[in-house]
């Protein structure tokens, strides 16, 4: 039997998973308490046999089977079963789905995409960080964030404020213009 831890402890937000009733322990005579991160295999094969079973039928590891926290680990075939079983079939079966396949691909929607993509134009939107070289709505467009609010603080012109204030979809950017127009006048 393998288990799982399946999720986190959503009671107590937690990313690891305590097992009070199980524990690891060492040649010095140390035996903490079992803690496994989510999606991590719990250790069965460290623990003691004994105590693992009575966790199974009364302890964390039932409540915690129950409650859907850790799940059992379901054995996949092994990669040798999986090459004897592609082997068995014959090459026509192969060929038949191989085709089958090939008929469900749409082939007539990738060329206009394509065209589409490259008509197209580049445009080169470089930033600019130095505020003195905003004249217009465009250059206010290619400073940051944080250099547009700046902008916004100390500019003088009232037209390029106005005409970004008309432009602008941000309410954040809207009212501090308004604020700053406001002070100006």
């Amino acid at each position: 039997m393998r288990l799982q831890v399946k999720m986190k402890n959503a009671k107590e937000c937690r990313i690891e998973l305590p097992f009070p009733d199980l524990s690891v322990k060492y040649n010095n005579g140390y035996a903490p308490s079992l803690k496994v991160k989510e999606g991590d295999e719990i250790p069965l094969d460290v623990l003691d046999p004994e105590d693992v079973r009575k966790s199974l039928k009364v302890g964390s590891l039932k409540g915690y089977l129950e409650n859907g926290w850790i799940e059992e680990i379901l054995e996949e075939p092994k990669a040798e079963d999986k090459i004897i079983l592609s082997k068995t079939n014959s090459i026509n079966e192969l060929d038949i789905k191989v085709e089958q396949k090939q008929l469900d691909v749409p082939t007539t929607t990738i060329l206009p995409e394509v065209a589409k993509v490259d008509s197209i134009k580049m445009v080169e939107n470089k930033q600019i960080t130095d505020l003195n070289k905003v004249f217009s709505y465009e250059d206010f467009c290619k400073l940051d964030h944080f250099l547009k609010i700046r902008f916004i603080k100390e500019s003088q012109n009232i037209d390029l404020l106005k005409d970004i204030l008309g432009k602008t979809t941000s309410n954040q950017f809207k009212n501090n213009i308004e604020l700053r127009l406001s002070q100006i006048k």
